[in-house]
């Protein structure tokens, strides 16, 4: 499995003057460098949580249709819509599964497209890798004021952690506080 993403957020959680602020950094030296810092940081956290934070277009890659009647979005929960799932034949034809077939969860922790009843994936012979495609629209919203405080503190103190150099041990505690935000609503892929 694997997510492309392909439209990227128009934005990031943390601004540029509340980054500045928490990196106690007055000036515009450092700007470039603070914005790549909030992004590097972002996607450490959703990465971490298995999470998508801010809205963006993703598309999740497959060789096969489940066993089971759903596809679980382990790794880009929340899901706010699921745009389309295609899937390749042998010969490489494209086909769209219609959205008569599923429901989409877009409710649970862990979002999901679920077969309707008496409904079953298609059976036919698939492309040997990359068959099913699942384009989804993932994240809390478009600003960072959708974005849960809790991942917010996360993403500054990752921030922290790569802009300031820290003793072993005030590391380790920073390390320990960031763990701690963003295990309350960790996703772990079972």
């Amino acid at each position: 499995m694997a997510i492309k993403i392909i439209n990227p957020p128009s934005v990031e959680p943390i601004t540029l003057e509340e980054a500045k602020h928490h990196l106690r950094i007055d000036g515009n030296d450092d700007d470039l460098l603070i914005q790549s810092l909030i992004k590097q940081a972002r996607e450490w956290c959703e990465d971490y949580q298995n999470r998508k934070y801010i809205t963006q277009t993703l598309e999740l890659v497959l060789d096969t249709f489940p066993n089971g009647n759903a596809i679980v979005f382990n790794s880009c929960s929340p899901v706010q819509k699921v745009e389309s799932i295609k899937y390749y034949d042998e010969n490489r034809q494209e086909y769209l599964f219609d959205e008569s077939n599923y429901i989409a969860d877009l409710d649970g922790f862990v979002n999901r497209v679920v077969l309707n009843r008496g409904k079953h994936w298609p059976v036919v012979e698939l492309q040997s890798v990359n068959a099913i495609r699942v384009r989804v629209v993932a994240g809390y919203g478009d600003g960072g004021d959708k974005v849960p405080e809790a991942i917010k503190w996360a993403i500054i103190l990752q921030m922290k952690l790569l802009y300031d150099d820290y003793r072993p041990e005030e590391k380790t505690k920073l390390e320990e506080a960031r763990n701690a935000l963003l295990s309350m609503n960790r996703v772990i892929p079972v």
